[in-house]
């Protein structure tokens, strides 16, 4: 197989269930990329392919209920999913960045910076689970069109309110979503600058941390593994 070329993944939850994806490999910091509800894989169009040409693992993963995961569609699951899901790829390559879009995005707010330091928001969307003014501590990154109301409402009258360090990008544009990303490069430099900003450093470290932790292993421990 192509080093350019992604393979498949899966992730099995505690319940057995399944979630499937693909890994668009390299060797530097993993990006935890979910479509928003409705969407799949494909939802991405070439922004996998993208950040994985500029040094990241991009590891595009289907909610339930989508594309080839396992089970039925249920919205009340996503974000004990992710969190799972996200226990295991940090268990595997270490920090996270999360990216996803819409309301899918705005369940990040739930999410600490223990695994996933860094998030990326696009065109987050409002959801009954999510409180925002309990955000959680992390690194964010904003993405909004101003002629996209509803999202743009959403971070305008939370944004002062929200835990972490924030950063808020918008644009003159009504698109949503990857779309929104694919009319207007420059967010996508941007995508990329933070996560190289954010997650570059803590990448670093737990592979320094990897490392030293195997330096301290006695040579039967080694044998025994």
């Amino acid at each position: 197989m192509s080093v350019n070329t992604p393979h498949p993944i899966e992730v099995t939850l505690d319940s057995g269930l399944v979630l499937r994806g693909l890994e668009y490999s390299q060797d530097g910091p993993p990006v935890l990329m979910i479509h928003d509800l409705e969407g799949d894989a494909d939802s991405w169009q070439g922004l996998p392919r993208l950040l994985m040409e500029k040094g990241f693992r991009a590891i595009v993963l289907e909610l339930r209920g989508h594309g080839l995961s396992d089970g039925e569609i249920d919205d009340s699951t996503t974000i004990d999913d992710i969190r799972q899901a996200l226990a295991i790829i940090h268990g595997s390559f270490g920090p996270v960045a999360l990216l996803s879009t819409g309301s899918v995005a705005t369940t990040f707010f739930d999410f600490d910076e223990e695994l996933a330091p860094v998030h990326l928001l696009i065109s987050p969307l409002v959801r009954d689970d999510v409180d925002l003014e309990k955000s959680q501590t992390a690194m964010r990154a904003i993405f909004s069109g101003t002629k996209d109301t509803p999202s743009d409402d959403l971070v305008r009258n939370n944004y002062q309110q929200l835990r972490g360090k924030n950063m808020w990008f918008s644009t003159g544009s009504s698109e949503r979503g990857v779309e929104l990303l694919l009319a207007n490069p420059s967010m996508i430099d941007q995508v990329i600058m933070f996560i190289r900003r954010y997650l570059v450093g803590n990448h670093l470290a737990w592979i320094a941390a990897s490392q030293s932790d195997e330096d301290k292993k006695s040579p039967n421990q080694a044998a025994d593994e």
